[in-house]
């Protein structure tokens, strides 16, 4: 049999990830992944046929697994006639020609994926076939165009001298489906009834709201303990816990109301809770004197509730709803607080006189720390009136920092990051010895989850008072995103610059953005607003760096790329990137997110042009490095503060702390 010739492409992602795109239209796959032998075979009895099912990004594979190696002919085989899977998954032997078996197999309508050695001779190969081999770090995908025998080595050959010749395409895998969202369910029942009522309620009843969190086809991971809190307008707030299955749906949970007197819709909010993290908000409206009952949902932090593990180590949440916050920082009750700030002041000192390493010296350092520290004291007392918050944090973050979530259904004024939970007031004050061992020219080192001194006594100043420098802060807006890419692609930044920012340093942001990244992984351009539009259409790259002025972009001109199709739908649908701006972005957070975006980072006020690059460097270093978003926020705060900045304290990470650029592999 003559060799056959390849079509050849590339792909980015796993081999068995492009086995599951091509079993629609190919009835042999040729693959050489000993990894996805492994995880297919896993569990497999020598000599013995089994069934297994294989999960991958795009589709649930069903298979029939049988290892060749362990039979001496074809004639020993087991028959496969009784071993359910839609696709037969078979491993060559050199003991002899398994190409009547595969042929067989493929008549009689079961697609076979044969793992072999990439230099292995496979027959009977014809365009109802694919060879998948790797060539790191892309998937090389063969396509033979007529009839023949191949081996994934001369594909691998030819997808190299194309990669080097820049004749290379590539192939995308098709997009996941978006998940269904996993319903919240209310209903309102007379106080003993088995079924809910419709219509209008009468003023000054009892009555009982039901609650129920709905099935999902995807299996959660086990049973998972969450918390139904009922907040209706005028009246105290319930809670009650309940058990999530597995498998099905959650129980009913009841609490019992009092409608008002009078006949108007009667608000107030259902969250679900899950620890201290708010995963579900919905508004709910009872029709007290007329109408009908309604509930929205308003916030999500998770659309199916599979994925709620990783916010166990959150220690305590706010959600912003409006002018006040529900606050929960244990199992108790969660507490509403005002937002009201009043004419308490909340803003930073201004980013001048600083040297050409973006710092002050230590006296100047010293009064702006000291200054935020007095705002920062005062925005605590007024949001929280008591110590507890702050106790319970510090008690839990002693192992590594604590994690804070500022949940956001509405946008707010206050300056998270800058709130000091340790009293300070106008006045002589002593500095914290971690002021002069974290501070300008201090000895520094690695920086504890925890004050080091245990001495707070009196009005200190010590930087482990402030959310932004004590604990992993984040404050998403919506579903969160765990990684920017699964796929094993490069690190990869663009960078769009507003015409008119300054050249001089433009150029020196760049340069220093290149000393603290590898240079080949970052890319620039000097855009227009609708320029902007095109070159972030398509999944390119891990981090949009938008270097512009306050204003050069707004909510009308990202509305209208989607509208008029220059994002195509979806946006960004497998590789989700972070927007870093180095202006305030006031209105394009929830657009950017809404776009696909995993995560903005931004500071809230004007920074001068030069520092907001070095900041931006920094966060990126780290992000490239491994870390998670929330940490690599919260160390490059303090490697500013270690200059003599206290600006770090003006950035905010929309989105989940424990974002990554990839999956930790190791």
């Amino acid at each position: 049999m003559a060799p056959v010739e390849f079509t050849v492409t590339g792909g980015e992602g796993s081999p068995l990830e492009f086995v599951a795109a091509f079993l629609g239209s190919r009835s042999l796959v040729v693959v050489t992944d000993p990894g996805g032998w492994a995880q297919v075979s896993a569990g497999l009895a020598v000599g013995c046929p089994a069934s297994t099912v294989v999960t991958t990004s795009v589709r649930v594979l069903r298979f029939a697994v049988l290892d060749l190696r362990h039979f001496s002919s074809a004639s020993s085989l087991p028959s496969l006639s009784d071993v359910r899977g839609d696709v037969v998954a078979l491993h060559d032997t050199r003991s002899w020609d398994t190409t009547p078996v595969v042929q067989a197999l493929r008549r009689l309508g079961r697609p076979v994926v044969l793992f072999t050695a990439v230099h292995t001779w496979v027959s009977a190969v014809d365009p109802d076939s694919v060879l998948i081999g790797w060539s790191a770090p892309f998937v090389v995908l063969a396509s033979p165009v007529g009839a023949g025998e191949g081996r994934v080595e001369d594909a691998l050959w030819q997808f190299r001298e194309l990669e080097r010749r820049r004749l290379l395409r590539f192939t995308a895998l098709p997009a996941p489906p978006p998940a269904a969202d996993r319903p919240v369910s209310v209903v309102v029942a007379l106080p003993g009834a088995t079924e809910g009522i419709a219509g209008a309620l009468r003023p000054g009843a009892e009555y009982e709201v039901w609650v129920h969190v709905g099935q999902h086809s995807d299996a959660l991971p086990g049973d998972v303990e969450l918390r139904a809190v009922l907040s209706m307008n005028g009246r105290p707030v319930l809670a009650e816990s309940f058990v999530l299955p597995a498998e099905g749906s959650s129980p009913w949970v009841s609490f019992p109301v009092k409608t008002p007197y009078a006949a108007v819709p009667w608000t107030g909010d259902l969250v679900i809770y899950s620890g201290v993290v708010p995963v579900h908000v919905q508004q709910v409206v009872l029709p007290v004197g007329a109408g009908e009952s309604r509930a929205s949902v308003r916030f999500q932090l998770s659309r199916t509730f599979a994925d709620l593990e990783p916010l166990a180590s959150r220690v305590a949440s706010v959600l912003v709803v409006g002018e006040r916050a529900l606050v929960a920082d244990g199992p108790g009750v969660p507490s509403w607080v005002s937002l009201d700030l009043g004419d308490l002041p909340h803003s930073f000192p201004v980013a001048a006189g600083l040297d050409p390493w973006y710092g002050k010296d230590f006296p100047s350092f010293c009064e702006d720390l000291a200054a935020l520290a007095r705002q920062g004291s005062a925005l605590y007392s007024r949001l929280f009136g008591s110590d507890a918050v702050a106790d319970r944090i510090r008690r839990l973050g002693r192992a590594r920092p604590a994690g804070m979530m500022i949940a956001s259904v509405a946008g707010s004024s206050v300056p998270w990051s800058l709130i000091y939970d340790l009293p300070f007031r106008e006045g002589p004050y002593r500095l914290c010895a971690s002021v002069g061992q974290f501070g300008p020219f201090g000895a520094g080192g690695d920086v504890p989850a925890h004050c080091p001194v245990a001495d707070h006594s009196g009005n200190v100043l010590c930087p482990f008072g402030f959310w932004g420098l004590s604990t992993v802060l984040e404050q998403p807006v919506g579903p969160l995103v765990p990684v920017v890419s699964s796929r094993p692609r490069p690190f990869e930044v663009s960078m769009a610059v507003d015409h008119g920012m300054d050249r001089s340093l433009t150029e020196r942001h760049v340069t220093e953005l290149m000393s603290m990244l590898p240079p080949e992984v970052v890319t620039s351009a000097y855009v227009t607003p609708s320029e902007l539009g095109v070159l972030l259409a398509p999944e390119a790259m891990d981090v949009v760096h938008l270097h512009f002025r306050e204003g050069f972009l707004d909510l009308e001109e990202i509305e209208r790329w989607d509208r008029e199709g220059v994002w195509p739908r979806p946006h960004w649908p497998s590789r989700k990137p972070v927007v870093v701006g180095t202006s305030p972005m006031p209105g394009l957070v929830r657009a950017f997110l809404a776009g696909g975006a995993s995560a903005v980072i931004s500071p809230e006020v004007a920074v001068p042009q030069d520092m907001a690059g070095w900041v931006t460097g920094m966060v990126l270093a780290r992000l490239a490095a491994g870390f998670g978003a929330g940490e690599a926020l919260r160390l490059s705060r303090w490697e500013m503060l270690s200059r003599g900045n206290v600006m770090g304290l003006a950035y905010t990470l929309y989105g989940s702390a424990d974002l990554r650029a990839r999956l930790n592999r190791g």
